[in-house]
């Protein structure tokens, strides 16, 4: 892709860095296969752990012109709205709906510098073997993510006991503490720190939280998150 063309479509995103937080770490994490913009839509195509398509989009006649851009292999959307589902998955099958809520940091609190590990690489199967989320998982991608984004650890007895991870798009997740160590307040630790070191990195922290996971939601906004929208991962068949 053209350079220009291509700073022109970050910058367009830029305008509304909140909004389009995700798409635009996904970019710059990961070299997209296609990226295109049409009037005032964006559509971006890439691998992380799979190929993913997201689509940057206002209204659904826009949406509906933009899909002309899909071709039979794309299959998994990320970051869609919940207006967006019956649009994109008309005639076909949903595979699988992951719907969570998006929360951006909204504090200036975490001023200090992390003090919590890192993750090793060689630690990737035990973190993806203690997941809660092994279907939307590989181990591979695990490693790439403690390889390539930020990550924070708590290890007791030389294994990891409490970790947290960044996503291929920067949002704060992979947050686990194993059961026999949970009550002592290590997932809190581990997500201020996590927050320390994406505001080290430059970036606006933002998680998401599946719908009804009412203690990760209380755990975020008691840290300063506040709720933005609902979006949802989605693959259809």
């Amino acid at each position: 892709m053209n350079n220009g063309v291509y700073s022109d479509i970050i910058n367009f995103l830029k305008a509304d860095i909140r909004g389009n937080i995700n798409v635009i770490n996904f970019i710059e994490n990961y070299t997209p296969a296609f990226l295109i913009k049409s009037e005032d839509s964006v559509i971006v195509k890439g691998r992380s752990d799979r190929e993913w398509v997201y689509i940057v989009t206002k209204s659904k006649s826009r949406l509906k012109e933009m899909l002309k851009y899909l071709d039979d292999g794309d299959k998994n959307f990320a970051v869609i709205e919940d207006w967006m589902i019956p649009v994109i998955s008309e005639g076909k099958k949903i595979k699988w709906l992951l719907k969570t809520n998006r929360l951006i940091l909204n504090s200036n609190m975490f001023n200090n510098n992390p003090l919590l590990d890192n993750l090793k690489e060689s630690e990737a199967m035990y973190v993806f073997e203690n997941s809660e989320y092994k279907e939307y998982l590989t181990p591979g991608y695990v490693g790439d993510r403690i390889t390539s984004g930020v990550s924070s650890v708590i290890r007791l007895g030389g294994k990891p006991a409490a970790w947290g991870m960044t996503h291929d798009d920067g949002a704060i997740g992979f947050l686990n503490v194993l059961p026999q160590f949970r009550g002592r307040g290590l997932g809190k630790n581990v997500s201020i720190d996590m927050i320390q070191k994406v505001i080290k990195s430059g970036k606006l922290p933002f998680v998401h939280i599946e719908e009804g996971n009412t203690k990760s939601m209380n755990l975020a906004q008691g840290l300063g998150f506040v709720k933005d929208k609902t979006i949802n991962w989605m693959q259809i068949e």
